[in-house]
C-alpha cells in the first residue's frame, strides 16, 4: 500500500469516528420554580448543570422578573440530556430522565419541577 492511500484510509477513518452520531440525546422542558430568596437563581442552574448526563439548562422567564412573587420564582427549564454517562451503569431510558428530574428535585432551593414524559423528545442531527 503506498503512503498516499494509507493518508486516505486515515483520514477516511478519523473523519468517520468524528461524525459518529450519539443517539441517546433527549430535550426535556418543565416548569421550574425556585426559592430566589434564599439563594439565586444563577447558583440552582448551576447545581441542575452539575448533574450527571444534564449537557445543556436554559430558561424561558414566564413573567418579568418584578411580576414574580416575592420568593419563589418560576420559569420553563430547557434540558438537553445526554445518555453516555449512565451506559455504563445499566443503560439510558425515560426512566432515567425520571430519574434526572427527582435529582433536580433535590437542589436545594428547587421547590418544584414538573415535565410531562411525554413531551420528552429524541434530538437528532
Amino acid at each position: 500500500m503506498k503512503k498516499l492511500e494509507i493518508k486516505q484510509l486515515i483520514r477516511e477513518e478519523v473523519e468517520s469516528i468524528l461524525n459518529e452520531v450519539y443517539q441517546d440525546q433527549y430535550k426535556v422542558e418543565g416548569r421550574l420554580v425556585t426559592n430566589i430568596k434564599s439563594r439565586p437563581q444563577n447558583e440552582v442552574l448551576s447545581d441542575i448543570r452539575s448533574i450527571a448526563g444534564v449537557t445543556v439548562v436554559s430558561t424561558k422567564e414566564l413573567q418579568d422578573y418584578n411580576d414574580q412573587s416575592f420568593g419563589s420564582f418560576t420559569t420553563i427549564l430547557n434540558l438537553k440530556i445526554d445518555g453516555y454517562p449512565y451506559i455504563k451503569s445499566g443503560g439510558f431510558n425515560r426512566e432515567t430522565i425520571s430519574k434526572i428530574a427527582d435529582d433536580i428535585r433535590k437542589v436545594p432551593n428547587v421547590i418544584s419541577f414538573k415535565y410531562n414524559p411525554e413531551s420528552v423528545t429524541p434530538i437528532t442531527k
